[in-house]
């Protein structure tokens, strides 16, 4: 699968950028005059411009040339937005996306840091580890960050990873009493085309989780919650033939380029 390269900053786009979403109405006209209309919600049309600015040379170059492998608008390729979580169902940790351990146990309806109710309690009743994991198709060698907000009644130790192609990697942290937000941000070398993004409890351990996000770069963003629909775009295009660069002076380059998608709702 070709997909939409990352800057060497790890970021996708550079701010600020147009994102448009567009949705679709049926209408039917009956022979008497009258016209009904009903939206089509799980339609959409995505469209992003990206305006790029002070591009080095090989940066400009990487551009070029994978618009040239896809051939400008005709063949797809995947998208990984910058706008959006990454992950499917953020909120609903008991959706078949999400794996867990088989003594793992999940508990929504938990208080969460924004004042509402979207929060969850996670408990290992095993004796040994237990993770909650999503795999994701993404590109193994993009840098992503993993981020959650987590809180326990007693200081528990949460392990975040991320692992690709046979690799793992981890960042250990504390939940305490207080929400905090956790990260854990790194690419790897692996060339495979999915990646696990999850958490891990030690035996007999209890927390409250909310928020889980990956991001296609170094630092965690706002959160975003998602259903069904993720931040992952399998069916992207160039809206563009050709790429018009603008040289305004050394080592630095310009240029729009424009991306749609379209996503259909199961």
């Amino acid at each position: 699968m070709l997909y939409f390269p990352q800057l060497p900053s790890g970021a996708t786009a550079q701010y600020p950028f147009v994102k448009r979403r567009v949705y679709r109405t049926a209408a039917t006209a009956t022979l008497d005059g009258r016209l009904f209309k009903l939206s089509d919600p799980a339609w959409a049309r995505f469209e992003w411009e990206l305006a790029y600015r002070t591009l080095t040379s090989p940066e400009r170059e990487e551009l070029e040339a994978f618009h040239r492998s896809v051939e400008g608008r005709l063949s797809e390729f995947t998208f990984l937005d910058p706008t959006e979580n990454l992950l499917g169902w953020s909120g609903d940790l008991d959706r078949p996306v999400w794996e867990k351990g088989p003594l793992l146990s999940l508990a929504g309806g938990v208080a969460d840091p924004d004042g509402g109710e979207n929060a969850a309690r996670v408990v290992n009743s095993a004796a040994a580890s237990q993770s909650l994991q999503q795999t994701i198709h993404g590109p193994a060698w993009f840098h992503y960050c993993f981020s959650l907000y987590a809180r326990s009644d007693n200081p528990t130790s949460l392990t975040l990873f991320r692992s690709t192609g046979g690799n793992e990697e981890e960042t250990v942290h504390t939940a305490d009493s207080v929400w905090r937000r956790l990260t854990h941000s790194g690419k790897s070398p692996s060339a495979d085309e999915t990646v696990t993004f999850g958490i891990r409890l030690g035996a007999g351990s209890a927390v409250e989780v909310f928020g889980m996000q990956a991001d296609a770069q170094p630092a965690p963003s706002a959160y975003r919650k998602t259903t069904s629909r993720s931040g992952v775009h399998e069916n992207a295009r160039f809206d563009d033939d050709s790429l018009a660069f603008v040289a305004e002076g050394p080592e630095q380059h310009s240029c729009t380029v424009r991306i749609v998608a379209t996503a259909i709702t199961q």
